[in-house]
């Protein structure tokens, strides 16, 4: 059954604010708890503010008339990539000419010679095959190559107040829309849906922190928000994100999640 009046009006009700808007939420993100994610805490509670008025994210609180936080998310832009298999081959290349130039630079054997004639050897011929199937070179490419890059928008941090969880049941939303997987669809994917508006913005994308056996995190993104690990595209994942999960979908894709979870909002099932 779709989403209440009274219900979609008490959403409305939220503020979504960025932080760099209010001086004062300076002070109200002292309150702000999340036990099982503190480094997020400590990020909202440190950088978050920096980074934000610096412009390298959008970061966003949600809160209510008491000016009590529900939760932060930040935004920033991204970009996604395909490969196919022939530009490879520069990767290969390059692998061997640095081979190649740390033997020749170093004291030479006997032994190392005949490695060194061996890769100059491959060298001409992985030249040869770049040439058939890509056209000729000077020198290898400076930049990654890819076969197309996708605009994308990356949600770089997310995470529920867990001293409002007790405030947000008065809402009487029912067990399945708890706090996060609400206002996810509610106010993340609203920005998403603005920012696809305003530019070329195709895709949607997060590192899914998620240290447990059963995939508890991961599966969440999946069965309840949406997001996918099973398309054909590719990113770069940072040192900060390197034991996550990079979960994507596309940008028409959650929005029209977005309407599917209004009109099962009073279901019992789970809608994605």
């Amino acid at each position: 059954m779709r989403i209440y009046e009274s219900q979609r009006n008490a959403l409305d009700a939220l503020k979504c604010i960025r932080l760099s808007d209010e001086e004062e939420l300076l002070r109200l993100v002292d309150d702000f708890r999340n036990h099982r994610n503190e480094n997020l805490v400590d990020y909202l509670q440190g950088d978050a503010f920096s980074d934000d008025a610096s412009g390298k994210v959008a970061c966003y609180v949600v809160m209510d008339n008491d000016n009590d936080i529900l939760c932060f998310f930040a935004l920033k832009t991204g970009l996604l990539y395909s490969e196919f298999e022939e530009l490879k081959l520069y990767e290969q290349h390059k692998k061997l000419k640095i081979r190649f130039l740390e033997l020749t630079e170093n004291k030479r054997s006997k032994e190392t010679e005949a490695i060194i004639r061996k890769l100059q050897k491959e060298l001409e011929e992985s030249k040869d095959k770049i040439i058939r199937q890509l056209g000729s070179f000077d020198e290898l490419p400076q930049h990654k190559h890819v076969a197309l890059a996708y605009s994308a928008v990356e949600i770089s941090h997310f995470c529920v107040n867990e001293a409002y969880r007790k405030k947000w049941d008065s809402f009487n939303f029912g067990d399945r829309n708890r706090i996060g997987l609400t206002l996810f669809w509610h106010f993340i994917v609203q920005k998403i849906s603005e920012i696809g508006r305003l530019i070329g913005c195709e895709y949607v994308y997060l590192f899914a922190a998620d240290g447990t056996s059963d995939r508890l995190l991961v599966n969440h993104y999946k069965n309840m928000m949406g997001f996918r690990d099973d398309l054909d595209v590719l990113t770069i994942q940072p040192m900060y994100d390197f034991r996550c999960t990079f979960l994507c979908n596309t940008v028409k894709s959650l929005v029209g999640g977005r309407e599917r979870f209004y009109d099962h909002f009073n279901d019992n099932e789970d809608i994605v």
